[in-house]
């Protein structure tokens, strides 16, 4: 009841920024929180945080995807992993077709053609961690390996989320809103996950 309770929560704190998107009640605090990440622009960081974003994009996810399967044997699991990915693909699609938010108009430090709203680096990158987590503590791996790996995949989401900022083709709020759909997401979907293994078993 927890996990949904929070699925809840996030999925509210994402209309909630919708509605602030939409108002336009939210773009001073976009455009200067921007202003304070365009202090750290520079050849290093830029070189470092395009690797970085790669992670959230297409290639990135599927490439991630197929490594996994170095530590997640089991099929069901595998077929779950790659439906749910395709699953946040097309509901992030829809989204950004349904807002239509325009890209930031500063000085982009890559190109990117589709709508601004939500993130879907940060929100494909979300989903494909959390559902790393997921099956990582339900692993008979180590604790120490568990908190570690688990440590490092949630450096990861916030990492992506700050390169796109950085970037100049989101604004925070496109992040935010990225991450709650993401994470809600993957509760709602993990949540029926016995029901489905023992359907499809």
């Amino acid at each position: 009841m927890i996990q949904f309770f929070v699925a809840i929560l996030l999925i509210l704190l994402f209309f909630f920024i919708l509605y602030l998107v939409i108002t336009k009640k939210i773009e001073k605090m976009d455009h200067e929180f921007y202003q304070k990440v365009a202090k750290k622009i520079n050849h290093t960081n830029t070189f470092i945080l395009k690797k970085i974003t790669f992670l959230g994009s297409a290639p990135g996810i599927i490439i991630s995807i197929f490594l996994s399967f170095f530590f997640i044997k089991d099929s069901f699991d595998r077929q779950f992993l790659i439906i749910s990915i395709i699953g946040e693909a097309i509901l992030n699609n829809l989204i950004k077709i349904m807002v239509k938010r325009i890209r930031p108009s500063i000085n982009p430090l890559v190109i990117e053609e589709s709508p601004s709203f939500p993130s879907g680096h940060t929100m494909s990158t979300s989903v494909f961690y959390a559902l790393i987590i997921f099956f990582l503590w339900k692993s008979p791996i180590i604790l120490i390996i568990k908190i570690i790996l688990t440590m490092i995949s949630i450096l990861v989401m916030i990492s992506v989320m700050f390169s796109r900022i950085y970037l100049g083709v989101h604004y925070l709020s496109d992040v935010l809103a990225g991450i709650c759909c993401g994470i809600s997401y993957v509760l709602l979907i993990t949540l029926m996950y016995p029901e489905l293994q023992f359907l499809l078993l």
